[in-house]
């Protein structure tokens, strides 16, 4: 019984020690683990740096969150101002310039100038923010039409004309008064084939639907204006 004890313990002895870690107890091949022992150091470096990117990320969009409210706080008293419009709408610009607010002040702004009789303000301005819009932007159409608007007003039939233009191919939903400021245009502008094809266009996209009402006076005006050029 003696030597049986005395060989157990010898071949105990005998065996290498494992050490055993959290890393061995998912059952990874041998040298992933030495791989990641290897380079721990790197590991936890690259971990670090991605906790702390997310949580800037989280950090900059709870800052974003807070600057939109308070911009929009800040239009809705601009807008709300009976006196002292500009200045109010120019600190929101000022303040909270790169916000959704901040560009509604400005267009707000081009609207006031436009209303006070300043017109080469308002289209320098509303040009300046078309041209930084993207064109799936929300606020493209309303701009896009009120400057060709102001265009027209000024006679600036060419500018106009590149405006709606651009204005019918955002979609069908703005289409139909583009192609009909088109034909408009074109007539102004002695041209007369294209004010034929851009009012085809409108009535095209304007075809009334079984069940409405037939009676459409802006198409009949359309019609009408679309007869006398055929003549």
């Amino acid at each position: 019984m003696a030597d049986q004890n005395s060989i157990d313990r010898e071949a105990i002895k005998l065996q290498p020690f494992t050490p055993s870690g959290l890393l061995e107890q998912f059952n990874l091949p041998h040298k992933t683990i030495q791989f990641l022992r290897r380079h721990q150091h790197l590991i936890w470096l690259a971990v670090a740096a991605v906790l702390v990117l997310i949580l800037a990320v989280a950090g900059m969009s709870t800052w974003r969150g807070y600057q939109e409210e308070k911009a929009a706080s800040a239009l809705d008293i601009a807008l709300a101002a009976k006196e002292d419009k500009r200045h109010l709408l120019e600190a929101v610009i000022q303040d909270y310039g790169s916000t959704v607010s901040g560009l509604w002040a400005r267009i707000e702004l081009a609207f006031l100038e436009e209303k006070e009789g300043q017109r080469p303000q308002a289209m320098d301005r509303l040009a300046a923010i078309n041209a930084k819009l993207a064109a799936g932007a929300p606020l493209k159409p309303l701009v896009l039409t009120k400057l060709a608007g102001l265009y027209e007003n000024e006679r600036q039939f060419d500018k106009a004309v590149a405006l709606n233009t651009e204005l019918a191919a955002l979609g069908d939903s703005f289409a139909p008064a583009a192609y009909r400021a088109l034909g408009r245009l074109n007539e102004q502008l002695g041209k007369k084939a294209e004010a034929v094809a851009m009012y085809e266009k409108y009535l095209e996209l304007t075809v009334v639907q079984p069940g409405q009402a037939m009676a459409d006076p802006v198409r009949d005006m359309v019609q009408s204006r679309l007869n006398q050029l055929k003549k």
